[in-house]
């Protein structure tokens, strides 16, 4: 069988719908966004979210967009008159993500299983301060070896 845009979609629609049915989920991550919290073939452990109050920064959510469901980190909750909109950065994104309303979140990460089979705590503040400054320091990098290529 073959991996095409369709099947990915299939996918997702059913993950989200197991989520609103109050179905935890077991998923392996696919990207480096929020490298080094979750690695490429990490193991997530997805439950739902019931309570949206229950969500504090350092939490690492699952919402849908657009057509997507993405998996980042909870870094603030805004109240604006009598709305709530959370937002969102992966630990590797330089930019947080467009805020989201309540109704888009559709699980929260309990648990994280490396390849070696051990399962961390998923807030982790630290990883997230530490790789900031290291995503900062690739890329500054990245931009002085562009320069020294150009410039030989």
């Amino acid at each position: 069988m073959k991996n095409n845009r369709s099947d990915h979609i299939f996918l997702k629609k059913v993950s989200l719908s197991l989520l609103s049915e109050g179905k935890s989920l077991r998923i392996k991550a696919g990207g480096y966004s929020m490298f080094p919290a979750i690695h490429p073939g990490d193991i997530v452990i997805i439950a739902p979210v019931h309570n949206q109050s229950n969500l504090i920064p350092g939490d690492i959510i699952v919402f849908r967009r657009d057509s997507d469901f993405v998996l980042h980190r909870l870094t603030d909750i805004r109240h604006r008159d009598d709305n709530t909109f959370y937002i969102t950065r992966g630990d590797s994104s330089m930019n947080e993500d467009k805020p989201i309303a309540a109704d888009k979140i559709s699980g929260v990460v309990t648990a994280i299983e490396t390849r070696r089979g051990r399962i961390r705590p998923h807030r982790y503040k630290i990883h997230y301060r530490r790789n900031r400054l290291t995503v900062k320091l690739i890329h500054s990098w990245k931009k002085l070896l562009c320069e020294i290529r150009l410039n030989w």
